[in-house]
């Protein structure tokens, strides 16, 4: 429910809720402008859109639900010292161009601005993010920054 409350405070044209069922293929999808609330029973839930209509689905025909492209509200960070680049890739954070047996602070922010990971001595060694959660963070390293998204 916290979700579809967030997800409902978008304003973006482009955010969609996607809803896959288990006796389709193909996904229902309505533009979150063309939602005009969600509702929740204990055999189901339905979407009403602002023009009137009315899309009832039991939970069992429902294998999930998911809004895509939410907005973050956070715009590309990213800062660009010395050489050195952060990334995230194949779910692993890291920086091209560290040099060996140097050491930094590393750290991963919520974009709430909770740390959720933090390294003290960190070698530059590609951190795993196994451990995060799906969401948008944050990742910092000696002045290096970027926005990422785990999935």
């Amino acid at each position: 429910m916290c979700l579809t409350a967030l997800a409902m405070s978008a304003t973006a044209d482009d955010t969609q809720l996607i809803v896959n069922l288990t006796t389709s293929a193909s996904p229902e999808t309505f533009t979150l402008t063309d939602i005009g609330k969600i509702t929740f029973s204990e055999s189901g839930l339905t979407v009403y859109t602002a023009d009137g209509i009315t899309v009832p689905y039991a939970y069992g025909e429902v294998r999930n639900m998911r809004f895509s492209d939410i907005p973050t509200g956070i715009g590309s960070v990213t800062a660009d010292d010395n050489g050195l680049k952060a990334y995230y890739r194949n779910g692993r954070l890291g920086v091209d161009g560290w040099k060996a047996g140097t050491t930094a602070r590393a750290a991963v922010y919520s974009i709430s601005g909770t740390a959720v990971m933090s390294i003290d001595k960190w070698d530059g060694t590609p951190i795993p993010t196994d451990g995060l959660a799906g969401g948008v963070y944050i990742f910092n390293v000696d002045n290096n920054t970027i926005k990422f998204t785990k999935q």
